[in-house]
Parts: C-alpha cells; sequence; structure tokens
C-alpha cells in the first residue's frame, strides 16, 4: 500500500466514524470527523504529488497546495471553507451552537464530496490531460 492510500483510508474511516456518530445523534463529534475526512484526503493528494506534509488543519491551505498541481481543485473551495471550522469549533465548552442534523449532514456530503474528488484526481494518468482527450 503506498502512503497516499494510507492517508485515504485513514481519511475514509474518519468519513465512516462521522456518520455512525451521526445516527447516534453525537453531531459535534461527527463535524470534527468531517473535517479530519477531508484534511486527510487533500494531504493524501499532496502526498501522490510529492509534496511533504504540513502540519496544518486549515483545509483552506490545502486545498491552495492542491491547486498548484491542478487548478481544479478549486471546485472544491465551498465544500471546505464549510467544514474548515469544525477542526476546532465544538469541541470545547466555550463554543455554544451545537451542530444539528441539518449541518450535521451537510458536512458529511461536503467531505464525502471532497474524498471522491481526490480518489477520481489520483486516478487519472500522471499528465491530468484527460479532458483534453475527452473533447476531441
Amino acid at each position: 500500500m503506498q502512503d497516499h492510500d494510507k492517508w485515504l483510508r485513514i481519511a475514509q474511516e474518519d468519513l465512516l466514524a462521522a456518520k455512525g456518530l451521526m445516527k447516534l445523534e453525537l453531531f459535534s463529534a461527527a463535524v470534527y470527523h468531517c473535517q479530519q475526512s477531508a484534511e486527510k484526503s487533500l494531504k493524501a493528494y499532496l502526498v501522490f504529488k510529492n509534496h511533504p506534509v504540513i502540519r496544518t488543519h486549515d483545509l483552506i491551505k490545502l486545498l491552495e497546495l492542491c491547486m498548484s498541481f491542478d487548478q481544479q481543485f478549486r471546485k472544491k473551495f465551498d465544500a471546505a471553507d464549510f467544514i474548515n471550522p469544525f477542526s476546532s469549533k465544538f469541541r470545547y465548552p466555550t463554543e455554544f451552537d451545537i451542530p444539528d442534523l441539518a449541518d450535521t449532514t451537510h458536512a458529511v456530503k461536503q467531505a464525502e464530496s471532497i474524498i471522491k474528488f481526490v480518489v477520481k484526481k489520483i486516478a487519472e494518468p500522471q499528465t491530468g490531460q484527460t479532458s483534453i482527450l475527452e473533447s476531441k
């Protein structure tokens, strides 16, 4: 198993944890695992591109690094922006607005969209020119 596959496996486990926690109505923990899933997915792509893994939880910063290899990562800005605060929000008692089912469902959907996008990008040929080939 390659290093990027290990990152993706952990990302997928975080997403499964989020879905399980959501069913138990543990929404704060669920959205945290959504953020973790997205973070590890983006780091998987960077590892795939032989970029050193940086120590950050900031999804926007990770997304910008991914965009240095592929501008299509810009499509995931809204998803990353929504779940980015969940790395720390709701983790401590100073946060009073506990997420609800709707927010948690949306967070799961956004994290899942990032994982699927990264998996698709890693599966593309190294040239990343599939869209050019498909249009002809």
